[in-house]
């Protein structure tokens, strides 16, 4: 029965898309280094649009990590072809959480960012998380190292990753918008 209840969870998270609206905005004339969309709007070649930034569900999956521990993964993709990578790990308590955290800080190549993050999800009481953004060596064929955002949520370990930044990160947000909205399926 707890079986088909993960897996109809899910199924619901994977019905969901994350998307951001999309602003209109006016621009000034192009400077150097930049390009006009054919809307008008002006684009950074070395910036992603985060106005414009969606994710598409490609492939999502259950299983167990070598330890026992329940994991569920999805792969998502931008529009702009920008592979996502998301992990989600049911840990037995927030120090195991804690370790696996520790883990992968170990694993880095370098630390981007690292800190205590306030978790406020809808309906459960708002919790301080540990969340770093680390470059990893990568395990894809796309790059050759990979831009991880890992983070504890009470017993749960995430991890994000993905050759972009911006598209890692900007996951990241859509991501805890939507679950500050609704977290019912959210385990912590």
């Amino acid at each position: 029965m707890k079986t088909a209840f993960t897996i109809l969870c899910v199924l619901v998270l994977g019905m969901i898309t994350f998307a951001s609206p999309t602003a209109s905005r006016s621009q000034s004339p192009t400077q150097t280094g930049q390009t006009v969309s054919p809307t008008g709007q002006q684009d950074s070649p070395d910036e992603t649009s985060h106005e414009k930034m969606k994710f598409i569900l490609l492939v999502m999956g259950n299983g167990w990590t070598k330890q026992g521990y329940a994991v569920s993964s999805m792969n998502y993709e931008s529009a702009a072809h920008i592979k996502v990578y998301l992990k989600i790990v049911h840990l037995d308590s927030r120090e195991d959480a804690r370790k696996e955290y520790d883990d992968w800080l170990k694993k880095a190549v370098r630390i981007v960012d690292q800190g205590k993050v306030q978790d406020k999800p809808a309906t459960k009481p708002a919790t301080s998380e540990d969340r770093a953004v680390i470059l990893v060596p990568s395990t894809a064929k796309d790059c050759d190292e990979m831009f991880t955002v890992v983070a504890t949520a009470g017993t749960v370990l995430r991890t994000i990753q993905s050759c972009s930044l911006d598209a890692a990160v900007e996951f990241e947000r859509q991501a805890k918008r939507k679950e500050s909205v609704d977290d019912r399926w959210v385990s912590r």
